[in-house]
């Protein structure tokens, strides 16, 4: 569990670092099962490092990873901190290729609170591709002064601040095999410097729906995703009761 320090360096700076949750052992499994997912959706070709591949519902392809979405070392720290009736919202696997530029909360109060655990299955740093945050900006007076950092989506050259996305002042997740990275999907991060292919996946999770509000909005936004929200077969009959009460909630809307 998280301890009161944990928790409020959470609610202060937006992001959390676990180090050496898993195991060699774990960490090697978790290595084989991803490139499995990744040949599969490759039809069993090379890689050619070109452009990001991306695999929605990712660890729902395979059993042992599926597993991680309720390990008691994520799933109890994810509720922690959301409260009580959380949602799967989604899974994702990739390949990166080239910077991921800055991103975030756009200002505004967020409908639903989520968080995205990032797994990498080999170490990473600041100039290798590890997350690169910027602490506390998912608070929204924050995102206001930064949201200008937006431009960069559309021309990687922008520099609102005067520097490149690479020099924006930030904090370097740093990362070994084993660690697993909690930060909030508020929270404005990239990615810079890294080599075309590296590893990593998320596992998404959001906070209980538990007004009608929040209910109509989540009604909305699933009609505009492809996936978010939007749970694998695997998940709906799953025998699990921990991940049945992550997406049963669906079946109610």
């Amino acid at each position: 569990m998280l301890t009161n320090e944990q928790l409020a360096h959470w609610r202060t700076f937006g992001f959390l670092i676990l180090r050496s949750l898993f195991s060699k052992d774990e960490i090697d499994e978790i290595r084989r099962e991803f490139d499995l997912v990744m040949d599969e959706e490759l039809d069993g070709k090379p890689f050619d490092g070109q452009k990001t591949k991306t695999v929605l519902w990712f660890v729902e392809h395979r059993t042992k990873l599926a597993r991680l979405a309720e390990d008691d070392r994520i799933y109890n720290r994810v509720e922690q901190i959301l409260g009580p009736g959380i949602l799967w919202a989604l899974s994702d696997g990739n390949y990166y290729v080239g910077d991921t530029q800055w991103h975030g909360g756009n200002g505004e109060p967020p409908a639903l609170e989520h968080i995205k655990v990032a797994i990498y299955p080999d170490s990473v740093t600041k100039d290798l591709g590890c997350l690169r945050v910027i602490p506390g900006s998912q608070h929204q007076e924050f995102q206001q002064q930064i949201k200008a950092l937006k431009a960069q989506h559309e021309n990687p050259m922008a520099m609102p601040f005067g520097v490149a996305g690479v020099d924006v002042p930030a904090f370097p997740l740093e990362s070994e095999a084993g660690d697993v990275v909690f930060f909030s999907e508020n929270l404005w991060h990239g990615s810079f410097g890294g080599r075309p292919g590296r590893r990593m996946f998320t596992l998404i999770y959001s906070a209980n729906p538990d007004t009608d509000q929040k209910r109509d909005w989540l009604r909305e936004f699933r009609k505009s995703t492809i996936a978010m929200y939007k749970p694998h077969e695997s998940f709906v009959n799953s025998d699990s009761p921990r991940i049945r009460s992550m997406v049963d909630t669906y079946a109610e809307l």
